[in-house]
């Protein structure tokens, strides 16, 4: 039920008559001040983001949806460039949507989508204070989804490239990603995208205190060429939402699998990796890519509370193993993170928030980690203030 009332003003916005068009934007300035991203000092930045999302009513069952962000790039001489390095352009919700398909209780949607694949809305709206097992999991791709609103469960599958939004693969590997949740959410399957101005206040949400809950299960099964070299890339998980009163609290397991499909691959020296990466000239965010490992588990929880309507705190903490089976260097160990965020609405849609993440990365500091190839946990601790607006 809460989630039903998260998706709600997209849910209308897809139900309007044949041929209108809904138009709705977000803008968004945000200042960071990571403490550690240089390994010494800190770096600061101000950073804005904007979004468009544009619905087209083409028939009373089928609808046109873009959604799509823009953001400026880092500048090149950056100590944290690698970190703060974002695509300009990023198409998110691109798709053909046919709601209840032939009659059946079945929404189909055809282009970019969202995969099915654990919670999407946590407040925090960067992926240096949400939690990092979504830089993963929470993510777009090109393919189709099913959404069926059963009377008592959600389904959702996704049938997708499984290379995410970067671009269309070049081989025949497709992924396959699968959501159940119960009870069924009124309206609405699977939760979309919230930013921090529509963030819901568990306050506001539920007026009447009620004690509401949701339990899922998702999983995830694919492999992701990076030719000639194929790896897996499949996570399984379970999720659990419950609020009463002014509070909301959510959860999430996720168990990884990846690693190399050749199991030689393990086997080769620093030379023969360098040759293989000039050979295909990889990209470096394919080298990170390649730091994959057999298993590793993720658990991360937030609780929420409606300080006043128009205020509220959150508390996000995540322990991140990625090698269940060896602690034998600092990527392999444990990682876990704390995030503590308010959220202030000064106006409806517009929106002053603050979030202080800090970091426990056994990487950071590390003599023998070269700052430029180390992984996505830079900074110890970071600042992020944030104001944002939607129409």
């Amino acid at each position: 039920m809460l989630l039903a009332a998260a998706i709600a003003p997209a849910a209308r916005a897809e139900e309007g008559e044949a041929g209108k068009t809904d138009i709705h934007g977000y803008v968004e300035l945000s200042y960071f001040d990571d403490r550690g991203i240089g390994w010494t000092g800190s770096e600061t930045t101000l950073r804005p983001r904007a979004k468009l999302d544009v619905t087209h009513a083409l028939y009373d069952d089928i609808t046109l949806r873009f959604s799509g962000e823009w953001v400026a790039q880092a500048n090149r001489f950056s100590r944290a460039y690698g970190s703060l390095y974002q695509r300009e352009g990023n198409p998110e919700d691109l798709y053909i949507h046919f709601r209840r398909f032939s009659g059946l209780p079945l929404d189909v949607r055809l282009g970019v989508v969202k995969v099915p694949y654990g919670f999407f809305n946590t407040m925090a709206i960067d992926d240096r204070n949400r939690p990092i097992t979504q830089e993963r999991t929470r993510e777009w791709d090109m393919g189709l989804r099913l959404d069926a609103p059963l009377s008592f469960m959600d389904f959702s599958l996704a049938l997708i490239n499984g290379d995410g939004r970067q671009g269309t693969d070049a081989n025949s590997s497709k992924s396959v990603a699968v959501r159940a949740s119960f009870p069924a959410a009124d309206g609405g399957g699977y939760p979309e995208t919230e930013e921090v101005t529509s963030y819901p206040n568990p306050r506001a949400a539920n007026p009447d205190g009620d004690f509401r809950w949701l339990i899922a299960a998702s999983g995830y099964v694919g492999d992701r060429y990076t030719t000639p070299i194929k790896r897996k890339y499949s996570h399984y998980g379970a999720e659990a939402l419950a609020a009463y009163g002014a509070f909301a609290f959510k959860m999430q397991y996720t168990f990884f699998e990846g690693g190399f499909n050749d199991a030689s691959m393990y086997n080769l020296t620093a030379a023969e990796w360098q040759q293989l990466v000039a050979a295909n000239q990889y990209t470096s965010s394919v080298r990170q890519d390649m730091h994959t490992y057999p298993r590793g588990q993720s658990l991360w929880a937030e609780l929420s509370y409606g300080l006043t309507e128009r205020d509220m705190a959150s508390l996000m903490a995540e322990t991140f193993d990625p090698h269940m089976q060896s602690d034998a260097t600092v990527f392999q160990q444990t990682k876990n993170r704390y995030v503590i965020g308010f959220k202030h609405d000064y106006r409806k849609g517009v929106t002053a928030a603050i979030f202080y993440t800090v970091n426990d990365n056994p990487a950071f500091g590390d003599p023998s980690v070269d700052i430029t190839q180390s992984d996505y946990w830079k900074g110890d601790e970071v600042l992020m203030i944030t104001v944002a607006a939607q129409f």
